[in-house]
């Protein structure tokens, strides 16, 4: 009875293995089992197993036995079947030998677990034979030289670098002799852009304008207002009749005017505004209102009355710079009655300002009498302005500097 309970036991065992074993399947395989020395063949492990085991892979070092080398080991791929019960895992060894002869490739076992069991049990594929074998060699034949290196064709992109280069150091080259010429030469490596000058007139007036609307005396900057109005008309006489007027003293500037063509009126007006600036600067006198405008009107005069004068040659002078000097003359020109009118607006609202000051102060009094004041004083003052200004301005001037000469500072 025990006897027969043991076969039962064994039987059941066999049957449970051969049924377990059909579930799993190990498999290796070679892309070749004859290779020459240094030939690189595939060897294909793969394992398929219920999709719910756990697999434990073969590990590998870098040979599989003495004589055969691992040279790259591929990830380990897996795959399942359509419904998911199945799983298929796959790796590739790239292997080589370099040792001629037959070798055994022994087989590879795969441990696995199934679910709900404690149990390990393995897997294992079949063993694989290599054979290894040499380049057979003649020996009747005589011994022969290495063969030479194949030389592959020159590319352009290979030759590219090389251009670069030479380019490159060309550059470098002619910047380097450029710059050694103009060195030896005193000159600048880089050029300004070459801008065309405007003429004295365009320049004397565009700053008459400026000054005009800085209001420096209406601020009590008295002294500088006349200094840069005296500055603007020597910088144009320079530039308009090459007289240095900046070295030059007042009497000496008129000396000079006096040798051109300029018309005895504007000699009168650039006489009356110098002489005004010297005796701001060097007397200390406190001109009027009418007469700060009125230096500054004689200025516009004087630079409008001399446009059309013979002007020095200008040097290296080109056509377009020639062209935009016209232009700029003719709208000159044609804006001549808008700046005189402007010069004669302001002049009347200084005078009006100063004349309302003067009533505003004598108002209390009487009405009428400071009605008759500032009609007298305005009326007396626009006709007599200009000649009382040049006597009297001029003998001062002449007592005060008791014959030193004037420099304009």
């Amino acid at each position: 009875m025990k006897f027969l309970l043991k076969i039962a036991l064994l039987l059941i065992t066999l049957f449970w293995q051969l049924a377990t074993k059909g579930q799993t399947d190990a498999g290796a395989v070679l892309d070749t089992n004859a290779i020459l020395i240094g030939d690189q063949i595939n060897l294909e492990l793969s394992f398929t197993c219920p999709a719910d085991y756990k697999v434990e892979w073969p590990k590998f070092n870098d040979t599989i036995i003495t004589e055969i080398e691992i040279l790259e080991k591929y990830k380990i791929d897996t795959a399942y079947s359509d419904d998911n019960s199945q799983m298929h895992l796959r790796q590739i060894l790239k292997i080589t030998s370099f040792d001629s002869g037959y070798y055994a490739i022994p087989p590879f076992h795969f441990n696995y677990k199934q679910p709900d069991d404690q149990l390990d049990h393995f897997a294992e594929t079949d063993a694989l034979l290599l054979a290894v074998s040499t380049v057979p060699v003649d020996t009747q034949m005589e011994i022969k030289d290495i063969k030479k290196p194949i030389e592959a064709p020159y590319t352009f992109r290979e030759a590219l670098p090389w251009i670069i280069a030479v380019f490159v150091i060309l550059i470098i080259t002619y910047f380097v002799f450029y710059y050694l010429k103009k060195r030896k030469k005193a000159e600048p490596i880089f050029k300004a852009a070459h801008k065309p000058k405007l003429p004295p007139h365009t320049l004397a007036l565009n700053a008459l304008d400026d000054l005009r609307l800085k209001k420096i005396w209406q601020s009590g900057r008295i002294k500088e207002y006349h200094t840069e109005l005296t500055d603007i008309l020597r910088e144009y006489i320079d530039g308009k009749f090459n007289i240095p007027a900046h070295e030059l003293t007042s009497d000496e500037i008129m000396e000079a005017i006096n040798e051109t063509a300029t018309n005895k009126q504007a000699k009168e007006k650039l006489r009356q505004t110098l002489v005004l600036a010297d005796m701001v600067k060097f007397a200390k006198q406190q001109p009027l209102p009418l007469e700060h405008d009125g230096s500054l009107n004689n200025a516009y005069d004087f630079v409008k009355e001399t446009i059309h004068l013979a002007a020095p040659a200008v040097d290296n002078q080109t056509p377009e710079q020639e062209t935009v000097n016209i232009e700029v003359e003719q709208n000159i020109l044609s804006k001549s009655p808008n700046i005189t009118n402007s010069a004669n607006s302001t002049d009347s609202a200084d005078l009006t300002s100063s004349t309302g000051s003067t009533n505003s102060s004598t108002q209390q009094s009487d009405n009428s009498v400071t009605e008759q004041i500032s009609n007298s004083t305005t009326q007396q003052f626009s006709n007599s302005t200009t000649q009382q200004f040049s006597n009297s301005t001029t003998q001062q001037f002449s007592n005060s500097t008791e014959g030193k000469e004037v420099k304009d500072v």
